[in-house]
This record gives structure tokens, C-alpha cells and sequence, in this order.
């Protein structure tokens, strides 16, 4: 992308992207490996393993799933879901997130976009603090963090919003993906579920590495 391009619209990922929950994951999924009789991962290799989507995820990280293994995906989501939601409290906003937001708050659309269920994302912004910062706060209609491209599409085609004029921020390949699915720019900063190696790797897009170097591409 040019080094510095007009949006009315920003579209941020909620984990790894507004907040720093990569390591909390990470502790969480240790918990279901060792409960399943796996070996647990450290954070460069949970960084390494993730991916989208969650089962695909899951495999790489030892569980064994059917039709080869009898680790129970639904009964480990669910799981997930009940342990990250107990210790969230523990889980930062990244220190750079409030001055960025501030810097565009009233000048774009300012949207936070999350596989995150519904309720437990408007739940989690307001926990951490930024349901305020957002004009629109979009999850997904499961506890499997399926479907984030087509709740995008779907919010998109209601708001008629300009595609062309959007840049999404995120920190996996698939925040890469959406955006290219959709047609809008995108910036990806490597500090949260994916290592800078996989996104560099994975994609042509402007990897940085924090979002205080994005405002240099907003105008």
C-alpha cells in the first residue's frame, strides 16, 4: 500500500490486535493439552501453530481429533470458552491502542470486528475498556470462531459503507484474508496470535510492528 492513504472506515481485531491475550491463550490451551494427556506448547510455538479456523488450530497443537483420536473439539471449545472467560480480567489492552483510537474517534467509522461470539465480545470490550472507543462492536453467532468474513459481509451489505475507502487492522492471515475477501486494505501488526516469520510468509501485506507505526499510513 502507498505510504499514506485517506479511509472513512477502520476496522480493528479484537485478541492480539486491541488486546495483548496471545500468552493468556496460550496458558488456557496448556491447560486442555495437559488434561488430555499432550504436550503443552510454548508461546513462540502456539504463535507458529495458530491458525484459522479453531479446528485446524487445535490439530496442530497435538490435539487428536476424530475420525483419527478422541479429543472432543466441541467439548474443548466449550472449555476454552469457560476458562479464557474466568481469567479474563488478567487481559491488557495494548498500551499504544487508546492514543491510535483517540487520534480517529469522530473523523472515521470506527468498528471492532472479532470471531469472538457476540455477547462475549460486547462483554469483553466493556471489560477492558473500549466499547466506547467503537461505532460498531460486530461478533460471530458461535462459540467456534467461525464465519468472521461473512458476519463482515453481512454488516457491510446493511451498511453500505465504502469498501474502498476501509482499511482493516488485524494480526493473523485470516484478518488478511477477510480484508482481501472484502476488498479492503489492510495493515497486519505482529505482536499477537501469529509470529512476524508466518505473516511474512503468508501474505504480501504491511506487516508492522505496532499500531502507533500505522498512523504514519492514515491520512
Amino acid at each position: 500500500m502507498d505510504k499514506k492513504r485517506f479511509y472513512e472506515t477502520i476496522v480493528f481485531d479484537f485478541n492480539g490486535t486491541i488486546i495483548d491475550d496471545a500468552w493468556y491463550t496460550k496458558d488456557v490451551l496448556n491447560e486442555m493439552l495437559t488434561m488430555q494427556g499432550h504436550k503443552t506448547v510454548t508461546l513462540d510455538e502456539y504463535c507458529t501453530y495458530f491458525t484459522f479456523p479453531v479446528f485446524e488450530y487445535y490439530k496442530r497443537v497435538g490435539f487428536v481429533l476424530p475420525p483419527k483420536g478422541k479429543d472432543d473439539f466441541e467439548a474443548l471449545a466449550k472449555y476454552f470458552v469457560r476458562r479464557y472467560r474466568e481469567g479474563f480480567e488478567a487481559v491488557k489492552v495494548f498500551p499504544d491502542l487508546h492514543d491510535f483510537v483517540k487520534s480517529f474517534k469522530g473523523k472515521k467509522n470506527l468498528i471492532c470486528l472479532s470471531a469472538t461470539k457476540q455477547n462475549e465480545l460486547l462483554l469483553q470490550t466493556k471489560m477492558v475498556g473500549v466499547d466506547k472507543y467503537f461505532d460498531s462492536i460486530i461478533g460471530t453467532s458461535d462459540e467456534y470462531a467461525s464465519g468472521k468474513a461473512e458476519v463482515a459481509k453481512n454488516f457491510f451489505s446493511k451498511t453500505h459503507l465504502d469498501l474502498s475507502k476501509t482499511l482493516f487492522i488485524g494480526d493473523t492471515l485470516h484478518d488478511a484474508e477477510v480484508a482481501k475477501e472484502l476488498g479492503a486494505d489492510i495493515i497486519l501488526v505482529s505482536r499477537g496470535h501469529q509470529s512476524k516469520e508466518v505473516l511474512e510468509n503468508g501474505t504480501d501485506a504491511l506487516i508492522l510492528d505496532s499500531l502507533e507505526e500505522a498512523k504514519d499510513y492514515i491520512e
